[in-house]
């Protein structure tokens, strides 16, 4: 009879000991398959675009919409070409207004590539570089902006002529913008992986912002709050995030 207790409860033990290890080898099993998934490598590419609508710390709140529609054909290697007009979609991630002459922030997510027959494609896209709407650079270069440069632009130049996220109405509507060769601009190096500090032409707003992180960009203003017009040019590096695949 003792025999027969001591039986039992020593298989009650060892079913209690094996359990808990089955159930930590599942985990270890499922974290192993996690850290040894094949890595895929995403390429980014340089691509010009511009706000179709502007951004104003003052206005904006956290998760309103953000467009921007590509200047021009956006090629990237074994995957998925992204053609002119194509709407980059995104929204406000946070929001600091300027009080009292303090200093005011808003930070954006690109995170969606709109194509013309509505369909969506995740994407990844840091700003690295950002410029005056094409014409307000076309008015200082031809002496019909004050001597300040990007500083005496007119506060809503150029709004968008349809799609994405329109314009922001009334009178101040004009054509679409055209690409800038201005040297403001540059040609976008996703191999410099971080823009910090203030813009060429954009003497009241700076850039902070890392391809490493989530987000695509930071946008700051000293003593008021962030104003970004109708039309302002946006530089990115941006790629397609394949199907199935998580960035880290």
């Amino acid at each position: 009879m003792k025999r027969t207790q001591i039986a039992w409860i020593l298989t009650a033990a060892v079913a209690l000991t094996v359990c808990p290890a089955s159930g930590y080898a599942q985990e270890v099993a499922s974290a192993t398959a996690a850290d040894t998934a094949p890595t895929k490598n995403i390429q980014l590419v340089g691509a010009r675009a511009w706000l179709n609508k502007g951004l104003d710390a003052k206005k904006a709140k956290q998760g309103d919409p953000v467009t921007a529609k590509l200047q021009e054909d956006v090629k990237i290697p074994d995957s998925v070409e992204l053609p002119k007009n194509t709407v980059l979609v995104g929204h406000v991630d946070e929001v600091q207004p300027s009080q009292n002459k303090s200093d005011s922030s808003v930070q954006v997510t690109f995170d969606k590539a709109q194509l013309k027959n509505g369909q969506q494609i995740l994407i990844k896209a840091t700003i690295m570089q950002i410029a005056p709407p094409a014409n307000a650079i076309a008015m200082n270069q031809a002496g019909g902006a004050d001597s300040g440069g990007a500083a005496g632009m007119p506060s809503a130049p150029a709004a968008s002529n349809g799609g994405g996220g329109g314009g922001s109405g009334g009178s101040m509507q004009s054509a679409q913008p055209r690409p800038s060769t201005s040297p403001t601009m540059g040609s976008g190096s996703p191999d410099q992986p971080q823009q910090q500090g203030s813009q060429p032409g954009m003497t009241d707003v700076a850039l902070q912002s890392d391809i490493h992180q989530s987000n695509s960009g930071t946008f700051t203003s000293k003593g008021k709050n962030v104003r970004l017009p109708d039309g302002t040019q946006l530089q990115f590096a941006v790629a397609v995030i394949p199907a199935n695949t998580q960035i880290k």
